[in-house]
């Protein structure tokens, strides 16, 4: 066993050519060593001596294959001489859209639910399913994609997620029934939840220490950048009668096309990504440090104008990987089998602290953010049609949820209808554009100051605020004061999820960043789902329930992320 190991390690360290006894090389050291070898067997050597020589003439020539890695160069050096300049931006740009095609995907459900009501029999606890049940494909697809990305690298787990993504999405907008949306929708969240966490590794490997807190905080600004296109698109879209809309046929009205039009970004952002390189602290990691100076040496190229061949860097310090990994293609059983080890690796006496205060605090922040960010648009409209039927009554958000509210509808139905789908007044969406807006200058301080002030202020600060701003949700009487607190809630919400996504990246080695993204994302997960249906069943009957709960999660999130290491302008593990 030891000998196979020892030749497949000459082999991986690129000893194949050439080769003689064992594999060792024919040149200086080796062809000497091949000698003695020879005059042994003339000497009648046993097998054993023999062996135990040329052990020795290979463990000798990897002593110092080790000395080589170990003085060349270490990669965030590496990276630094790379430059920093057209490569970078475009890599944000492509990885920035690819964040906010997520959003896109995640938000527009919201946005669709009051003129989704009649075409797919919409009531509160299935509009709480269909909000939940990508987050249910997320959770599924954020663990397969997200610990394949450490397995099969990841631009091609990314590329394939958002086809995944895309292809969902679009043929979810044929659906003509429910269930079958539902099962399309799930399949869409199977892709967006390998995307985020691909995403977020992918990008941040390409950045030096020093600039990597403020480009994580520009990948994370995008999701502001889907938000407001996604309110955009559904406001230029969905109040116009387009499309089909004859209910005795098929329908393709104009929901329906806003949801297709929803499922663009993320089939451009699979293409862009086809002329992307791999990640090459990813190639490192798995020993490959040709293809990593391959890259590196195309970084520099784009940043500077200058020759390839000018790139300083000739070796790197490369990491010591079990030569199966890189000589051999690993089939998908084995590669799901290795997933399943990298999620135990988590939980070992090194990690298993930090891990699971990050599962809480994910689990935390999403219940608040999605329970509340994607009822909204409904809640909003649910305002318009309150004040509708009392213009002089003022009533807290608790109070307009409980009215019965059908005699709006009946003003807009006629006698041959048993039900009018609902399409949102313009203020609704105008609403949704300025929350999404809102985010901005969050975004702007933490680009500019995440690498001073540090992620767990950020994550502290932001969840307690949040907390509060949801507990004050309860209370506010008029459209105005709810507009203002939706603001605030979605700004200080969005540090928090910016400086999260940065300690997730950082405080995991790169073997495992992927699949540890992916499992904090799986509590995630869980957490959007329990916020939408807790939303979906009580928001009518019991609406302190689920508003005060959001505000004691975010809150207690925020204590906790007091007990996370600093990890602020530190290399990445």
């Amino acid at each position: 066993m030891k000998e196979r190991l020892l030749d497949s390690s000459t082999k991986a360290r690129g000893y194949g050519s050439s080769v003689g006894t064992c594999g060792v090389q024919d040149t200086g050291e080796g062809m000497e060593h091949d000698r003695e070898l020879q005059q042994g067997q003339f000497r009648n050597f046993g097998f054993d001596e023999r062996r135990e020589s040329c052990e020795a003439g290979i463990e000798k020539k990897m002593d110092r294959d080790r000395k080589e890695s170990a003085s060349g160069t270490d990669y965030e050096t590496a990276i630094k001489l790379a430059g920093y300049g057209s490569f970078h931006y475009w890599l944000m740009f492509v990885c920035g859209w690819a964040n906010a095609s997520d959003a896109v995907e995640i938000l527009c459900i919201s946005f669709l639910l009051p003129s989704a009501e009649c075409d797919l029999e919409l009531t509160p606890a299935r509009k709480g399913w269909l909000s939940a049940i990508l987050f249910v494909g997320m959770m599924i697809g954020g663990y397969i994609w997200g610990s394949l990305g450490d397995t099969l690298g990841r631009r091609i787990v990314l590329i394939n997620a958002m086809l995944v993504n895309a292809a969902a999405g679009f043929f979810s907008s044929f659906s003509q029934g429910y269930y079958i949306f539902l099962v399309l929708r799930f399949l869409s969240g199977v892709g967006v939840g390998g995307s985020i966490p691909v995403v977020w590794s992918y990008y941040a490997e390409f950045q030096p220490s020093a600039k990597r807190g403020a480009a994580l905080s520009v990948l994370a600004s995008f999701w502001m950048v889907g938000n407001v296109t996604v309110a955009g698109l559904a406001w230029a879209i969905i109040p116009h009668e387009i499309g089909w809309t004859d209910p005795a046929s098929f329908q393709y009205n104009s929901w329906r096309i806003f949801v297709a039009i929803s499922a663009l970004p993320s089939f451009l952002v699979a293409i862009a990504l086809v002329f992307m390189p791999e990640s090459p602290r990813f190639l490192l990691c798995q020993g490959r440090e040709e293809e990593t100076l391959s890259v590196l040496r195309r970084i520099y190229y784009t940043n500077t104008g200058k020759d390839r061949a000018s790139y300083p860097v000739t070796s790197l310090q490369v990491e010591r990987v079990s030569p199966h990994i890189v000589v051999q293609k690993q089939d998908w059983r084995s590669s799901i089998k290795e997933c399943v080890n990298k999620a135990g690796q988590l939980f070992s006496p090194a990690l298993y602290r930090v891990t699971l205060i990050m599962l809480v605090i994910n689990f935390a922040i999403q219940f608040g953010y999605y329970g509340l960010w994607l009822w909204f648009p409904e809640l909003f409209n649910k305002l318009e049609q309150y004040h509708t039927l009392h213009p002089n009554h003022t009533a807290s958000v608790c109070e307009v949820v409980s009215v019965d509210l059908s005699a709006v509808k009946e003003l807009n139905s006629t006698a041959t209808n048993f039900c009018t789908n609902t399409i949102p007044d313009n203020q609704v969406f105008i609403n949704s554009f300025i929350i999404s807006a809102s985010a901005a200058p969050s975004n702007l301080w933490t680009i500019l100051h995440m690498d001073k002030l540090g992620r767990r202020f950020f994550l502290c600060f932001s969840m307690l605020l949040s907390g509060c701003s949801a507990f004050f949700i309860y209370l506010v009487n008029s459209s105005t004061m709810n507009l203002i607190l939706s603001c605030i809630f979605g700004a200080v919400s969005t540090m928090g999820f910016n400086s999260l996504d940065c300690l997730g990246i950082e405080l995991f080695p790169t073997s495992l960043r992927s699949t540890a993204m992916a499992l904090t994302l799986v509590a995630a997960r869980l957490g959007a789902i329990l916020g939408n249906l807790v939303f979906g069943y009580l928001v009518e009957s019991h609406c302190a329930v689920p508003i005060l709960t959001v505000a004691g999660l975010l809150i207690g999130g925020g204590f906790m992320g007091l007990l996370l290491p600093n990890t602020t302008q530190k290399p990445l593990l």
